[in-house]
């Protein structure tokens, strides 16, 4: 097998854009890639370090409790009961709920060594190192007790995948041995990978119609135990009904979330093949989801997609693109030597399996799936090095295997089954190897460049295109550039012209200020079967990247000098209504006529909201714009613009009537009641500070007898060496706290909720000094207190 590398011939210019804007399991490498995966695993689930974990439980017969009896239609659940999580002797949780988990780690494992389920934040708002709930897996059928961590450890470089890590369990004093402590699917993982929560998720499920037959972990292909067939992305029609029983939502922000799934199931079980990678790429997110069903088959996973078809896997919409995917959820039955022959085309001629049936009979899908195939085999899946990592894990579990009072298996199984699963390792590569559709040669593709007007591998003006340049050395039937902006979604795809002497070439459109455009290549051989090659050989989760650059600012006398997003009641309009304002100030010695000027808040309209004719801003003085989205309430003495002000963060440009920048501000989530203005007033970078509604921003909050003092703070100690309490609070209100210096400058926000009586306020990140601290209440009423910070 053949293998190539692109010849990347420019360093990545300067990125704005900042880690702190993606997902935990993203990132943007120093060689200009945006990645999905590949991240070193640390904290709760670093498979180096092995925790140690003790559960107490009141009840002298929790086992009895929890464990339930029996199988099949008949058997009792077992229940679970509140009890203490102690970390490695250190942290204590109580309130917690504890229960055993598991189909066939449960009701066919006879032993104590059960799987458990720790639910952290079921009674209490808690968590666990910002984890919520957490599995410890037993390992049932696993002699090597460590398949699942291993198979999580590789495929977190490719695809969306869970955690895992050992740890040493105790319960109630007493050594339960080592377990897989393995990551679930909650909101944590979510925004892990995909930035925020807000998606759908669905766990497909076996029918309880169905379900009975096989029993817990029965059946397989050419039955239906597992829902095969109903609850396999299968089209079972327009009503939400038919598919209740097949798919439990989980988790959704949306008032008909079914409707997407239905959708999908439609577009990908009706739409002719030859025209599904159009009709199901906008809905769904077809790469992701052949990098997962490559995955589940190289390793057998046979709690899986391809193997239950309707059980252990999830569905998944994404807010952020509005496109679904399959998700793998289980990985404690991978690499089995007796599934070690599997095709890798396994279950395509199931009609009850359309991911595998209808998307491989789509010839580009289907050569896009060996592409990934062949990358997984060639970066990821090193026999040598994952060899090392199973030495690295069993040396982990060596003495704990023979500590361990509560063993499923001997020490010689576990030895064995180490022995074994590198025999896996070893033969099921060479199997999937030789197939003739694997084992194949792509496109050698090297030179990739992006030019602009402004040079090589120089970001380009807004709304300016790039040119995407490369080399080719063998036979292309074609070449195509795809495209996108942002950190995810659906890419564009055009096809590159060839020039001459193997080069390609293909403009990418031009867009926004500092919008982060990704970029991939797909080179499609002139051969019987039509091979890709895709650079970078990670796409889509890997991919090239640049940023457009910033509009260029012309300096002119109006200044953005105030902004709030969230008035709550700080200043109304003359309709008496809280509405979020802008404030502009003439640091100038003349008026200045905004005839023909303008607001935007966004970047790829400039001109989105005119000044009215005449308006004018003196020398020296200011003027406020509500932004309420409402203009028709612009009166002589009032002005109201087309658009509002984002408390999540947004950009604000004010714009010429030659449509240039004369300035902008970009700014993050803002708090009610703060306001986010130049310091020093005019010409000093934005702080967050006491609102200065229409008048300079160099007034302090020191405090004036103004001030609506609501009662006197009962504040102390009063020096303080960086912790302050703050008592006497009524329960019926909610607070806000705020901590600004002698000149104005907000330092520290929080909120108190209701029913606390006394609050804490940490403040030893602060130097020794005075400070004026804030406390606000839901009405809007304020008390003002002067705190000395002493070391």
């Amino acid at each position: 097998m053949k293998y190539f590398f692109i010849a990347f011939l420019f360093s990545l210019p300067m990125l704005t854009y900042a880690q702190d804007n993606l997902p935990l399991e993203v990132k943007i490498t120093d060689d200009g890639h945006l990645k999905y995966g590949g991240n070193p695993t640390e904290g709760l689930y670093d498979p180096g370090i092995v925790h140690k974990i003790e559960l107490t439980l009141d009840d002298s017969d929790w086992f009895d409790i929890m464990d339930g009896m029996g199988m099949g239609p008949n058997a009792t659940p077992g229940e679970s009961l509140m009890g203490t999580l102690t970390f490695n002797d250190d942290i204590v949780l109580d309130s917690v709920m504890i229960g055993i988990k598991g189909q066939t780690s449960d009701f066919r494992n006879n032993s104590e060594k059960k799987s458990f389920k720790v639910e952290i934040d079921e009674l209490k708002d808690q968590d666990l190192l910002g984890y919520d709930n957490l599995n410890f897996n037993c390992a049932f059928e696993d002699f090597s007790s460590m398949r699942e961590v291993l198979y999580y450890d590789i495929c977190r470089s490719f695809t969306p995948s869970l955690k895992g890590a050992f740890i040493d369990l105790y319960i109630n004093g007493q050594y339960w041995g080592p377990y897989n402590n393995i990551q679930q699917i909650e909101g944590t993982y979510i925004k892990e990978w995909f930035g925020d929560n807000d998606g759908t998720r669905w766990r497909a499920v076996a029918p309880d119609d169905v379900s009975g037959g096989g029993g817990p972990g029965g059946g397989g292909p050419g039955g239906d135990p597992f829902g095969t067939g109903s609850s396999t992305l299968n089209y079972n029609g327009v009503d939400s009904t038919d598919y209740n029983e097949n798919y439990t939502l989980k988790k959704t922000s949306k008032e008909d979330p079914w409707q997407d799934l239905i959708e999908l199931t439609e577009v990908l079980n009706t739409t002719s093949i030859n025209d599904l990678y159009e009709a199901l790429n906008p809905i769904f997110d077809i790469d992701r989801s052949l990098w997962i069903l490559a995955q589940e088959t190289i390793f057998s996973d046979d709690d899986s997609y391809i193997y239950k078809g309707g059980m252990d896997y999830y569905v998944y919409w994404d807010h952020a693109t509005g496109r679904m995917m399959n998700m793998e959820v289980d990985g404690n039955s991978v690499m089995v030597n007796e599934h070690v022959n599997w095709d890798i085309f396994y279950n395509e001629n199931d009609s009850r399996f359309p991911l595998l049936n209808r998307m491989l009979q789509n010839p580009e899908i289907r050569q896009r799936y060996l592409a990934h195939v062949r990358t997984i085999l060639g970066d990821h899946y090193i026999i040598d090095d994952i060899h090392d990592r199973i030495d690295e894990f069993a040396d982990i579990l060596d003495q704990r295997i023979q500590d361990d009072p509560k063993k499923i298996y001997s020490y010689n199984e576990f030895v064995n089954g180490v022995s074994d699963l590198k025999n896996f390792i070893t033969n099921r590569h060479q199997v999937i190897n030789n197939y003739n559709e694997v084992n194949r040669t792509g496109i050698t593709v090297q030179n990739i460049s992006y030019s602009t007007e402004n040079g090589l591998a120089t970001p380009p003006n807004p709304y300016k295109s790039a040119t995407v340049t490369l080399d080719v050395f063998e036979n292309a039937s074609a070449v195509k550039l795809y495209f996108a902006t942002g950190t995810d979604g659906a890419f564009e795809r055009i096809t590159m012209a060839d020039i001459g002497n193997g080069t390609y070439t293909a403009d990418i459109p031009g867009y926004a200020a500092n919008t982060l455009v990704r970029y991939y290549i797909e080179a499609i051989k002139d051969d019987s079967f039509s091979t890709a090659s895709y650079f970078p050989a990670g796409a889509e989760h890997d991919v090239f990247i640049y940023q457009v650059s910033q509009a260029p600012i012309v300096a002119g006398d109006i200044v953005i000098n105030e902004i709030m997003a969230d008035n709550e009641t700080t200043a109304v309009d003359g309709e008496d209504i809280y509405e979020d304002w802008i404030e502009l100030y003439n640091t100038g010695t003349q008026p200045v006529d905004l005839t023909g000027y303008y607001l935007s808040d966004d970047e790829s309209d400039i001109v989105k909201w005119q000044f009215p004719d005449g308006t004018l801003i003196g020398a020296g003085e200011y003027l406020i714009i509500w932004a309420d989205d409402d203009p028709s309430q612009t009166t002589d003495t009032e002005i109201h613009c087309n658009f509002k002000l984002s408390n999540n963060g947004e950009s604000l440009l004010l714009v010429n009537p030659n449509e240039e920048i004369e300035d902008q501000i970009i700014f993050d989530e803002q708090y009610d009641d703060v306001g986010f203005a130049r310091f020093p007033n005019g010409t000093g970078d934005f702080e967050y500070r006491t609102a200065t509604f229409n008048m300079s921003n160099d007034a302090s909050v020191s405090g004036s007898d103004d001030l609506n003092d609501m009662y006197q703070l009962n504040i102390y100690p009063n020096p303080s060496t960086g912790v302050l309490f703050i008592d006497d609070l009524s329960a019926t209100n909610s607070y806000k706290i705020e901590v600004f210096d002698v000149l104005g400058k907000l330092l520290y926000f929080s909120l108190i909720e209701a029913e606390k009586s006394s609050q804490k306020v940490d403040l030893n990140h602060l130097s020794p000094a005075w400070y004026t601290i804030k406390l606000t209440d839901e009405k809007g009423k304020f008390s003002i207190a002067k705190v000395l910070l002493i070391r």
